[in-house]
């Protein structure tokens, strides 16, 4: 756990300057925007949920004015849905563009100040090598995707909140029978819905744990691959000189060797995750439906409240799943943003280093 949240610490000691930089009024108002677009996304299927209800209902009392006003009220939602959803993009990505515009500009002007590219180039390590891939690359991934997680699990929370509240009022209460003892169950697809969540949960990490390792070593082996490809162009007039054609395709070939070898342990740790995803999205689809059915063949509750507890249970599921959901990504973040503080911390140890060779020398009396 400690070193979990001295990465996070190290990477918003990196990264987060970017909040209060220069333009931090305009991109404060960006997120405020994306925020406030995050929310009227929850209450659009909130109101989505609403509408199925009522649609059902009317389908079930053969009610044709009903159908016509569900029609109506349909297309205002589907107005909704499409601006919010398009305005939530494009401030989003403006916040990812800017935020990645920000730190690339500031790893490049320590990169480039005082011949640490070169030294860089010179004492190359498996810590801080392909320098180039790290600021094209793996800064694109770590600001992209630490702005589209944190959306996610805003997203999610709200989601739990929301349809936790209409998920436990369209429950009732179950009276259990224990041989003439009765006992009352509040909220039951509530604790349904938990449960399930969290035995899925248990069982998509432990699934996905492979992918994390396969994919932060995927992307060191393509990055060295890439690297061996530039640095072969740019020394394109000495391998010609010096005949060393044969000697760089047989690195080249070693280093997609290595890509080779793990993108069979990523095959493999994949299988695991679209196995359990497969068998995850069937039985959300049917299980909250046979749960709630008995209810609606008993005339407890109609067709439109049924349809509404099988989506409210799929959305609290959906976002009480978040960490298996996110896992593919969150692997692949955290790779990047080891990347990026791997050539970060390399240029800190230039630093200190130039430092202490220009601290005037202490005079003997």
């Amino acid at each position: 756990m400690s070193g979990q949240s001295g990465f996070f610490f190290k990477f918003l000691k990196l990264a987060g300057p970017f909040w209060r930089s220069e333009h931090q009024m305009r991109i404060c108002r960006r997120t405020l925007n994306l925020l406030i677009l995050t929310v009227l996304q929850i209450v659009i299927a909130v109101m989505i949920t609403q509408w199925s209800a009522a649609l059902f209902d009317a389908l079930e009392q053969r009610n044709m004015p009903g159908l016509m006003t569900q029609v109506r009220d349909l297309g205002l939602i589907f107005v909704a849905s499409m601006l919010v959803t398009v305005l939530h993009l494009k401030i989003k990505r403006d916040l990812q563009i800017s935020w990645r515009a920000w730190l690339t500009a500031h790893v490049i002007g320590r990169w480039m100040n005082k011949g640490h590219h070169y030294q860089i180039a010179q004492i190359l390590t498996v810590g801080h090598d392909n320098p180039d891939g790290r600021i094209a690359e793996d800064i694109r991934i770590a600001t992209d995707e630490a702005v589209n997680l944190c959306y996610t699990l805003f997203y999610s929370l709200l989601l739990l909140a929301s349809f936790t509240q209409i998920l436990w009022t369209l429950s009732g209460t179950v009276m259990l029978d224990f041989g003439g003892m009765r006992l009352p169950i509040y909220g039951h697809l509530v604790w349904l819905a938990l449960l399930y969540a969290a035995l899925a949960s248990m069982l998509g990490w432990w699934a996905g744990r492979p992918l994390t390792l396969t994919t932060n070593a995927m992307q060191t082996v393509e990055a060295n691959f890439r690297f061996g490809l530039v640095k072969a162009r740019e020394n394109a007039q000495a391998i010609s000189v010096h005949n060393r054609e044969a000697h760089e395709k047989k690195r080249f070939l070693s280093l997609f060797q290595d890509i080779n070898g793990i993108y069979d342990l990523q095959t493999r740790a994949w299988e695991h995750i679209i196995l359990f995803s497969s068998g995850y999205a069937v039985l959300s689809m049917a299980l909250p439906i046979l749960i709630t059915a008995p209810r609606f063949i008993l005339g407890s509750i109609t067709l439109g409240a049924l349809m509404q507890s099988v989506q409210a249970f799929q959305q609290m599921a959906a976002a009480l799943s978040w960490p298996v959901n996110n896992m593919p990504v969150i692997a692949q973040w955290h790779a990047s943003v080891d990347r990026v503080l791997g050539l970060v911390e390399a240029l800190n140890d230039l630093e200190q280093q130039q430092s202490a060779c220009t601290e005037p020398p202490i005079e003997l009396e």
